[in-house]
């Protein structure tokens, strides 16, 4: 397990004073404006670490979730209780990847692994030579994964072996996104890359201004990413061409989320942006209190999304009119997710939190 830090103890403090009753800054649920949606604590799931991973959707009443003890656990959606824990060596940050029985995993141990998902034993195991911390992808039978040893691989699903490997001049932190025969992720090199998916080969890459530790978003031919030089940029998934950029205040770590003919990403400085797809003009913007790592997710009439002062936002997503937060033990690295109609989120207080969702 990596990277302890002071605020760990800030976080477990937060928590034991909110367990103790004591207020602090609102810890439990604030609603701040009248809307016709609810959200009401259902449970949370305690780990033994940090969670830092999105809780993965699936269709078997089951959420599958990573935690930096090492684990990817799955959990009951009715009661909050484990069904099953499987162990790596290191954290799991990425997001669990549900395909058919299988559910893969990447560990920060290097490795791509295919567990059963009923019973979480192993199917196979794939050791790049890097840490993996981002998202996985899945396509055509292919399981895509970005390396810290700078590398993206492709991977036959159904038993791990190599398919191919492309190198590039940086890690590869955000994660892989994979749209109509091609993957597009961003590297410490300062590139946004898209590669061939059959083979590897490269279609283009384009040069940003700052890292890009996010993972990018593709909808209606457009690549949207944001990057630690405070751009976030709208290219041509074909070309690679610029679109459209817009300025932050501070670089980004989120990756960005489209809806509605919008595009949602969060910053460094704590900001909440919504641009128009289209041109990148500003909609709104939305203040949090703290940095803002997480990824956005649009459900319904609700903008949900995660800050590291701990709170779970829900906003207006046309406004980015404050509807609800709750407040956790810790800060939320990674974004919230939707099943069955529980709204599902990690915390570095080490807990999964559900919400049930009402009133839509």
């Amino acid at each position: 397990m990596r990277n302890r830090s002071a605020t760990f103890a800030t976080a477990a403090s937060c928590l034991l004073l909110c367990l103790a009753g004591i207020a602090l800054a609102g810890c439990g649920p604030v609603s701040a404006s009248p809307n016709a949606v609810s959200l009401t604590f259902a449970w949370s799931y305690r780990a033994a670490d940090y969670v830092r991973s999105i809780p993965a959707p699936a269709d078997d009443g089951v959420v599958y979730v990573g935690s930096d003890d090492n684990a990817v656990h799955a959990v009951d959606l009715t009661t909050g209780e484990a069904r099953w824990t499987y162990q790596t060596e290191d954290n799991v940050t990425s997001t669990p990847l549900v395909n058919g029985d299988a559910l893969m995993v990447a560990s920060w141990d290097g490795s791509v692994y295919s567990l059963n998902r009923t019973d979480g034993s192993l199917q196979w195991q794939h050791r790049t030579d890097g840490w993996i911390t981002g998202p996985l992808a899945l396509g055509k039978g292919t399981v895509f994964a970005g390396s810290h040893d700078g590398l993206a691989y492709a991977l036959d699903a159904d038993d791990g072996s190599l398919r191919w490997k492309t190198e590039t001049d940086g890690r590869i932190i955000g994660g892989i996104t994979y749209s109509d025969d091609s993957i597009v992720f961003g590297a410490t090199d300062g590139y946004v890359y898209a590669l061939q998916a059959s083979d590897g080969s490269l279609l283009w890459r384009f040069r940003s201004y700052g890292d890009v530790v996010s993972k990018p978003a593709v909808g209606d031919g457009t690549v949207f990413v944001s990057s630690l030089g405070r751009n976030i940029y709208a290219l041509s998934a074909q070309t690679g061409e610029l679109i459209w950029t817009y300025r932050m205040e501070m670089g980004s770590e989120s990756s960005p989320a489209l809806a509605n003919g919008m595009v949602y990403v969060g910053s460094d400085a704590g900001h909440l942006y919504a641009l128009d797809a289209e041109d990148g003009t500003l909609t709104w913007h939305f203040e949090a209190q703290d940095i803002i790592r997480s990824t956005p997710f649009v459900h319904d009439s609700l903008l949900l999304f995660g800050s590291d002062d701990g709170y779970l936002y829900a906003l207006d997503p046309s406004s980015g009119n404050l509807v609800w937060r709750y407040k956790t033990g810790g800060a939320i690295a990674a974004g919230p997710t939707e099943i069955d109609g529980l709204v599902l989120v990690g915390s570095t207080d080490r807990r999964v939190h559900a919400f049930t969702l009402g009133g839509q």
